[in-house]
């Protein structure tokens, strides 16, 4: 297979046990290496031409990506990016480098145990962020985080399974069913309505929540779907709140006062 191929399918940077792994042999990976198609960045690792991601700087220092940045590279809903970049090692020596959360764990790291640190190392929105989608996209069961949580007896990690919802469809639904949780509103996800389809989250019976992570509809049909569902939603007395990534990372306060006011709008509690 084409060094190149082999590199791209790995994410553009790799070990050179892993390229063998993936199909590619010794002889050809240094001959792509003579020929300027592929760069050495460290002793046994090899990247794509001009590839600067997190995982060359973890591979660099000699290490591996681990916790919030192993479940970026691995596309599972990260809340904000670290500040620091977190990576792991299966020794007690000193690691080289600035920037580093340096973790210990057996390699190479499975999803499961990155949900684990993220448990630990994170807080418990973001956390929970990063968790649930590992179960949502398949990458971890739910049962085997639920004995990982009776194993290590983790409180954190309790109270994050006690919160997830192997249904939900994007972290802003993550996002807002957490908000209106911890204000203490019973909250249902992903409620079909005969008719209309199925609404995002449903408020004390009374109230829908729509999480919006467009700016815009992309498409005239998407528009068309959008109103008529809204109209048949108002024609039955089901009033809907449409929230945005903003309203519910930057002012997540305002966000459950329009909730209340809402719902008070509707004769239930302020």
């Amino acid at each position: 297979m084409d060094v190149v191929e082999v590199l791209r399918d790995l994410g553009g940077v790799a070990r050179t046990r892993e390229l063998v792994r993936a199909g590619s042999s010794s002889s050809a990976l240094t001959r792509a290496h003579e020929q300027g198609r592929v760069v050495r960045v460290a002793r046994g690792v090899y990247a794509l031409k001009g590839y600067d991601g997190d995982r060359l700087a973890a591979l660099r220092a000699g290490t591996e990506l681990a916790c919030i940045s192993a479940a970026r590279q691995r596309g599972l809903w990260v809340l904000r990016r670290p500040s620091l970049l977190h990576v792991a090692v299966d020794h007690g020596r000193a690691v080289e480098g600035s920037g580093l959360r340096i973790h210990r764990a057996a390699l190479p790291i499975p999803t499961l145990t990155v949900c684990l640190q993220c448990a630990r190392c994170l807080p418990e929105l973001d956390a929970l962020c990063i968790i649930e989608s590992a179960v949502v996209l398949g990458l971890v069961h739910l049962a085997d985080l639920r004995a990982q949580a009776e194993r290590t007896r983790s409180g954190s990690l309790r109270n994050i399974l006690g919160l997830l919802d192997p249904h939900a469809e994007s972290i802003l639904e993550t996002l807002a069913r957490y908000h209106l949780l911890r204000a203490g509103f019973h909250v249902a996800s992903q409620v079909h309505v005969p008719g209309v389809g199925r609404i995002d989250l449903f408020v004390d019976g009374a109230l829908g929540i729509e999480a919006d992570g467009r700016q815009y509809h992309s498409g005239r049909r998407e528009f068309e779907e959008d109103r008529r569902r809204w109209n048949l939603l108002t024609t039955r007395g089901v009033p809907v709140l449409r929230v945005t990534r903003q309203l519910l990372v930057e002012d997540p306060g305002q966000f459950i006062l329009l909730v209340r006011a809402a719902l008070a709008a509707k004769g239930r509690r302020p």
